[in-house]
């Protein structure tokens, strides 16, 4: 048990997990009136986000801009779990004798992280749009998945898949490699930290061991 919660995997995703549902919880107003708008524009309204704000705290106070906060969190928190922890796992078996992995192994380590991310939770994020946009009446999240699944069919739960993973997963690919290979080029113009602290350490010794030299030229000096 102990081996399992030390593990890097794990470890990514536990703190994948905590900033999922951090980043969600702060987010989800800005992520309702993205959809709303999306929603306004596919049926041929013009509207701003300031007016669709202020819209949803007329009809639904401020506890209306985290509606959906159900699916949200079921889709972010695994989401961003499975991706980091997807690319620790990948991390490891990418590397060679502590070698950082080659700008190509860091765009295919990105891109099946995110691959492996939005098909587990593709689901989830068909119910926190039909949630968010406010044209569909359900009660809860297992009810929407029920009614789902009854009257659309399991394949509706995949529906936009292709484009979004055609948008997410060359975009993590990019950014992850970008990531690793602007973090390798900074640190590699730095001394290790072991390093810098055992040159502190020197430079202390010499002004310690030279004070009471110095000490006494300046009073000769002066």
């Amino acid at each position: 048990m102990e081996s399992a919660l030390t593990s890097p995997v794990v470890k990514s995703f536990m703190c994948g997990m905590f900033s999922g549902t951090c980043s969600t919880l702060l987010f989800q107003p800005l992520d309702l009136v993205k959809t709303r708008l999306q929603v306004s524009v596919n049926v041929g309204g013009r509207v701003g986000m300031v007016t669709i704000f202020c819209n949803v705290v007329q009809q639904d106070t401020m506890r209306g801009l985290w509606k959906g906060l159900v699916p949200s969190i079921s889709r972010g928190v695994p989401g961003i779990a499975i991706y980091f922890s997807g690319i620790t796992a990948l991390k490891g078996k990418f590397e060679e004798k502590g070698k950082k992995p080659n700008p190509l192994k860091s765009v295919l380590i990105g891109a099946v992280a995110r691959a492996t991310s939005g098909i587990t939770v593709m689901p989830f994020t068909v119910l926190k749009t039909r949630f968010e946009s406010g044209k569909f009446n359900y009660s809860s999240m297992f009810g929407a998945l029920n009614n789902i699944i009854k009257t659309e069919g399991v394949k509706t739960l995949f529906s936009g898949l292709s484009p979004t993973l055609a948008r997410d997963v060359p975009f993590s690919g990019l950014y992850f490699m970008f990531y690793s290979q602007l973090k390798s080029s900074i640190s590699g113009n730095f001394p290790p930290t072991s390093c810098r602290v055992q040159e502190m350490k020197e430079m202390l010794k010499m002004r310690i061991y030279f004070l009471p030299i110095t000490s006494c030229l300046g009073l000769q000096l002066g």
